[in-house]
């Protein structure tokens, strides 16, 4: 655990695959109303819990869409630049490969013997036609962590896999602890000192009538 960094970790909004039950990985899928609304939620709570102390955190998105426009929707609710993204590739989530944008009743019905391989080993497993492990995402997250200037501030907008795996990596869990890890859409993960502390996001404001 690195007590010289502070990261404030967020999943993207619900998409439509969220909600049909796809795998999305390397493809993308719109975010849905309730998923906009749970980005602007995130930059609300950013802004109350941290005040004009948010200017010193650098946003960091991964540059798949949902994640990229959640973060532009946290930045306008936060008060922050959206120009000033980073886009940084090294937090994309896991490659589903050839399972990308299949539910898991698809791929057992295509690859029932492959399905059958990842769910005995859920972390070792890399799905087929180039998909990650997610022993390699941990991997990726371990990297990318070392790798943070010392005294950074950050709010990074990522996915579920690799933000499980980054929550491992600063809490000194083994890699395996990810997999029964949750990282729902209406939490934010606050990596710090301390530990992790999780972070409900405040009640999402209804849509304003058309």
């Amino acid at each position: 655990m690195r007590a010289d960094v502070e990261i404030y970790l967020l999943r993207h909004g619900e998409t439509v695959w969220n909600r049909e039950g796809r795998f999305q990985g390397r493809r993308d899928s719109p975010l849905t109303l309730r998923g906009m609304q749970q980005a602007l939620a995130a930059g609300r709570l950013l802004r109350a819990r941290l005040g004009p102390a948010l200017a010193n955190f650098q946003l960091i998105a991964s540059p798949q869409p949902r994640a990229w426009q959640s973060a532009v929707l946290l930045a306008e609710a936060a008060g922050l630049d959206a120009l000033a993204i980073r886009l940084d590739p090294a937090v994309v989530e896991m490659s589903w490969g050839r399972w990308d944008g299949l539910t898991a009743a698809e791929i057992a019905a295509r690859d029932p013997e492959l399905w059958q391989r990842r769910i005995d080993d859920g972390l070792a497993e890399p799905p087929p036609n180039g998909g990650e492990s997610r022993a390699a995402v941990w991997r990726r997250a371990q990297a990318w962590y070392a790798g943070l200037p010392p005294q950074s501030r950050i709010v990074l907008v990522s996915h579920g896999t690799f933000g499980r795996a980054l929550r491992c990596v600063h809490a000194d869990l083994p890699h395996d602890a990810m997999l029964g890890m949750r990282f729902p859409h209406d939490r934010a993960f606050h990596l710090q000192a301390g530990g992790v502390e999780e972070l409900p996001l405040p009640p999402m404001q209804p849509a304003a009538p058309a």
